[in-house]
């Protein structure tokens, strides 16, 4: 079945599902609003059932959008290639690389000409770089296959800034406004107006790395496409520690993350204005206690809206599973739904109009959490990836298995404090 088949049953089924989940839940508050609880409980109980099934055809949607994507973009590459049948000197010196490193990975103990050949080719490459870092640099097309992977496992790298730092002291400007302008009279006198205020922010760095192993036997078989495997391995594994440190990272070797410092009550124009690592929440304040309660519909509005709009008009909801459960039971005064899925291919799901990013790392619902993030990602948060990717073989810690020590040196940090908010879930 081709793939766009499959897209196009998912988001059949994905809708037959929330049908079945909105008619579900408008009984559910009227068995409500009606005092009748025992009903109440059973359609309550039939809502999680649907809502499994909402979630995984959702889930097996955007799986395919992104598979889309990824393959366009190995066709776009091999339509490149075609273009340009005679390879470069530069692009025959990688090919090289790479056969030695897949020969290199395959084989089980030492191997002593496949690590002489890379060092070699190395040394003709500056942009292959050499091992004197530990390890041997990892193939560029393997290395965007990997990257690729941390995208269809996470979106965060779809979502914030990313650049390629040539040191570890890299560091951006960020304007913080301050800037002003006047009027005057034909023959009245000009003042030297205000310039802006520059905020300097400079990323905290760590090594990410992964260790996956494979079996011997595995690396016999010529069927077995061990730079595939790498790449989903490393792909998936990064994924997830990368989400969890851009949220909660301490910046002790590792990104600094966007709740590391608590965001706070203070708006963006306050005087004085909030410190560089912290962004505004927005309370939903509630009286009730059970959690999924405890986003108001409203809440959601005036999140959007604390954002200024040059940051508005690219703005993305944030949120993990547990929260898109209960945002989807949401809404407004005319009882129209505030979540609309996307019923098309590569169309995100929408959360009063803007792009919702299933990002699993964020915080469940719960008293004074922040489950909700909204806004222009790009502009406020940075990733900076230091250098390439390294590898080093490991064929003695565990006897019949290889296993692969992969690592990217990277760091993060808050850009731009304005240009994100979030929700607080807190009782009244």
């Amino acid at each position: 079945m081709s793939t766009f088949v499959e897209i196009k049953a998912a988001i059949d089924k994905q809708a037959e599902a929330y049908e079945a989940y909105k008619e579900a839940n408008d009984e559910r508050l009227k068995a409500v609003r009606d005092g009748n609880e025992s009903l109440a409980k059973e359609l309550d109980a039939k809502l999680v059932k649907i809502e499994a099934d909402v979630k995984t055809f959702t889930e097996l949607k955007r799986t395919l959008d992104v598979e889309m994507q990824l393959n366009r973009e190995r066709l776009e590459e091999l339509e490149t290639r075609a273009s340009s049948p005679k390879k470069t000197a530069q692009e025959k010196i990688k090919d090289e690389y790479k056969e030695a490193f897949v020969g290199w990975m395959r084989n089980k103990g030492s191997s002593p000409l496949h690590e002489q050949q890379m060092q070699d080719i190395a040394k003709k490459d500056v942009t292959i770089g050499s091992n004197a870092g530990g390890g041997f640099a990892v193939p560029e097309d393997l290395s965007r296959e990997i990257e690729r992977m941390e995208k269809k496992f996470s979106p965060v790298r779809d979502l914030v800034k990313v650049v390629r730092a040539g040191s570890s002291d890299y560091k951006e400007l960020v304007n913080i406004r301050g800037a002003t302008a006047g009027w005057i009279g034909e023959a009245g006198t000009r003042s030297a107006t205000n310039t802006p205020s520059l905020r300097e922010v400079a990323p905290t760095h760590g090594e990410l790395y992964a260790y996956p192993q494979v079996s011997e036997w595995a690396l016999d078989d010529v069927f077995f496409n061990v730079d595939t495997w790498l790449a989903e391995e490393v792909g998936e594994e990064f994924a997830i520690a990368e989400g969890t440190a851009v949220i909660t990272g301490n910046g002790t070797n590792k990104p600094t993350g966007m709740h590391n410092s608590a965001p706070t009550a203070v708006a963006d124009f306050n005087s004085p204005p909030r410190a560089a690592a912290v962004y505004e929440f927005v309370p939903s304040l509630t009286t009730v206690s059970p959690a999924a309660a405890m986003i108001v519909g409203d809440s959601l509005l005036t999140l959007i809206y604390k954002l200024n709009s040059r940051y508005r008009s690219n703005g993305t909801f944030v949120m993990n599973s547990n929260t898109t459960a209960a945002v989807r039971k949401l809404k407004d005064s005319n009882g129209q739904y505030h979540w609309q899925p996307g019923m098309q291919m590569g169309q995100p799901d929408r959360l009063l109009g803007y792009p919702v990013a299933t990002w699993e790392q964020m915080p469940d619902i719960a008293t004074n959490a922040l489950p909700i993030g909204f806004g222009d990602f790009r502009r406020g948060y940075l990733l900076a990836d230091r250098v390439g990717l390294r590898i080093t073989r490991d064929n003695v810690t565990n006897v019949g298995y290889v296993r692969f020590y992969i690592r990217r040196r990277e760091g993060g940090i808050v850009l731009n404090n304005d240009a994100i908010k979030f929700l607080k879930t807190t009782l009244a």
